[in-house]
């Protein structure tokens, strides 16, 4: 017992019996948690009825059309903002503290981010082609399997990529040094 009638542990912080801490492992398994639940959400809201109404020419014509609008601006949105994250991987790497060199794991988080925006980009490409394939026959479909499933892949592939850089920049801070 010390002075202070504590047991020889006096020199150490009060440490708690709960010790939570939010590591990689952790950060994944969560992700993947909620990765499928969003897929159960996605498959559910497709189970649902839709009623389809069979309007006039003229109104069926402007909702293609306004399809068309809606998807080459969600394309185009996510192929800008998959290259700021890119650039943003950059940056940080370039502007981080440089005390301490980045470790082997937070090189991989860094990479594995810049290659799914890489992904990312070449899904919204390749949405592009198919699009533009379709209306050189004439027709838009968005729910076309050639068209559904690269602009799937496009939203899940930046979605990645932004939870990797999350992960690295939470690693740089979790692994700064602290000054004493």
């Amino acid at each position: 017992m010390t002075a202070r009638g504590q047991s020889g542990s006096a020199g150490r912080g009060h440490r708690s019996w709960v010790h939570l801490r939010f590591g990689s492992f952790r950060f994944y398994v969560v992700l993947a948690l909620v990765i499928v639940l969003l897929h159960f959400l996605d498959a559910v809201f497709l189970r649902i009825p839709l009623v389809v109404p069979q309007p006039e020419k003229e109104v069926a014509r402007e909702f293609k059309t306004k399809g068309l609008e809606m998807w080459a601006e969600m394309n185009k949105l996510l192929i800008g903002i998959a290259t700021v994250t890119i650039g943003a991987v950059g940056g940080f790497m370039l502007n981080r503290d440089k005390t301490a060199p980045l470790s082997p794991p937070q090189m991989r988080r860094a990479a594995a981010s810049w290659l799914f925006c890489a992904l990312s980009i070449y899904f919204g490409y390749l949405s592009y082609q198919q699009a533009s394939w379709m209306l050189n026959y004439g027709i838009f479909d968005p729910l076309c399997a050639r068209l559904w499933w690269p602009a799937r892949a496009q939203f899940w592939s930046y979605l990645v990529s932004v939870t990797l850089f999350a992960d690295f920049i939470y690693g740089s801070i979790r692994d700064k040094p602290t000054p004493r």
